[in-house]
């Protein structure tokens, strides 16, 4: 891929090469016509705001040779373009400051959007999926929305589905994963330089890339997902804090949920987040979707794909693992290699945990509380739901409310119970 050539998704490049081409005839007549490579690669990398340094550094040569050759090219022909006086370049700032002003830039800026992760193909959520449009369309747009679940249910799936159908409402679109716990001012500080401009300058010496972001969504409608909230989430604890570090994005999600905006932020977690779960209301403009497990359509759909022909036994398994379709795709491909496709010889060895299930279902259980693992163990024991007034003390409310919005135990009319995976889970390793 030729060097800065992403600047194409936020620039009228095709445009702004002939504009700058027809300066350059006008001042350099005796050169070749239009912009070489060197001159477009250049203009490029300024506008993705790359320095002349590190424009030198990615082209292998000097800082003087690319400052020297910006001086004599690119800067001059931008001057003539936007109509500023010859030699008043004073910053390389300016060049992308100037061609933004004069409307270069293109209607709709994604940021990150290629780094979309590549999933399953999504079955069965076209109900969530109506829901979600619908709080993100709707007259009295909702600004801030929480999507939660267990690991594996679709979050991601749903979210890209979601964000791809709606990219064209909005003129700015950001994908931001949480996966590698990225410093929250080095991902803000880089979301204000791809955006215009004039969003990315500070007012006052007090002013903090988050209240240069919000000032960017109050004035702008842009679609920011945040996925994989959960990895800066604080472990073994009950309030839904934030690791150290990380405690700005909980601000950054507050202030979402409280200023006014023409913005729309969706979140993944597998947990519920403190920031949206108090305030999510049927009127509020903020809103939380916890995703259940598949349909049986839509759960044979996924283990079909995966090769295996209807049987029988296909209602018996996607019990077991609560529809859950990143695990049933898991379980169909053990199955094809292991038991030739016999989904009765499987459930008879009545294991459910192993390989990658094991690991989805470590990651949460590793996270609790002693107050939870508390629970989780007197649940294991158990072969029934058990009524809340039946748990033996001493254990709090708000433990049994965090395993809930951890998606680890499940609510009847009966009482509370642990999906299968999770008992398995329990029983091997807190017992």
């Amino acid at each position: 891929m030729p060097l800065f050539d992403e600047a194409a998704e936020q620039w009228d490049l095709d445009r702004l090469y002939t504009d700058l081409a027809e300066v350059k005839a006008g001042l350099q007549s005796h050169r070749r016509p239009g912009l070489t490579t060197s001159e477009k690669r250049r203009l490029r990398g300024l506008l993705l705001s790359y320095s002349p340094a590190e424009i030198a550094e990615q082209e292998y040569t000097t800082v003087g040779t690319v400052e020297v050759a910006l001086s004599q090219s690119i800067y001059r022909y931008v001057e003539g373009v936007t109509q500023h006086a010859r030699n008043s370049v004073e910053n390389w700032r300016d060049v992308r400051t100037w061609l933004a002003e004069a409307g270069y830039g293109v209607s709709r800026v994604a940021i990150n959007w290629a780094q979309m992760p590549d999933v399953p193909e999504l079955y069965g959520r076209s109900q969530e999926l109506a829901q979600l449009q619908e709080w993100v369309l709707r007259d009295t747009a909702c600004r801030l929305i929480a999507v939660n679940g267990p690991a594996g249910m679709g979050k991601t799936s749903l979210v890209i589905t979601l964000s791809t159908a709606l990219q064209s409402e909005f003129e700015s679109v950001i994908w931001q994963s949480l996966r590698h716990r990225p410093n929250f001012e080095s991902v803000v500080s880089y979301w204000l330089d791809q955006l215009p401009a004039q969003f990315g300058q500070a007012e006052s010496r007090y002013d903090s890339v988050l209240d240069r972001f919000m000032r960017y969504l109050h004035s702008h409608r842009c679609l920011i997902v945040i996925d994989n909230l959960e990895t800066i989430l604080l472990s073994g604890s009950l309030t839904g804090g934030y690791e150290v570090g990380y405690e700005d994005y909980a601000e950054l999600l507050r202030r979402l949920s409280e200023e006014p905006h023409q913005s729309c932020v969706v979140v993944t977690s597998r947990e519920s987040i403190a920031e949206i779960h108090g305030f999510s209301s049927a009127t509020s403009p903020i809103r939380n979707l916890t995703l259940e497990g598949l349909s049986y359509d839509a759960a044979e759909q996924v283990l079909e794909e995966e090769g295996l022909v209807v049987q029988k036994p296909f209602k018996h398994l996607i019990d077991q693992y609560r529809g859950n379709p990143l695990i049933l795709r898991i379980v169909a491909l053990n199955i094809q290699e292991l038991f030739n496709g016999d989904v009765s010889h499987f459930l008879k060895q009545r294991q459910t945990l192993f390989g990658n299930i094991e690991y989805l279902i470590a990651q949460q259980c590793d996270r609790l509380s002693s107050e939870e693992q508390m629970i989780l163990i007197q649940l294991t024991q158990q072969a029934e739901p058990l009524p809340i007034d039946r748990l033996e003390q001493p254990f709090s409310l708000q433990a049994i409310t965090a395993l809930r919005r951890r998606s680890l135990v499940e609510k009847s009319e009966a009482g509370f119970t642990l999906r299968p995976a999770v008992m398995e889970y329990a029983r091997r390793y807190l017992l």
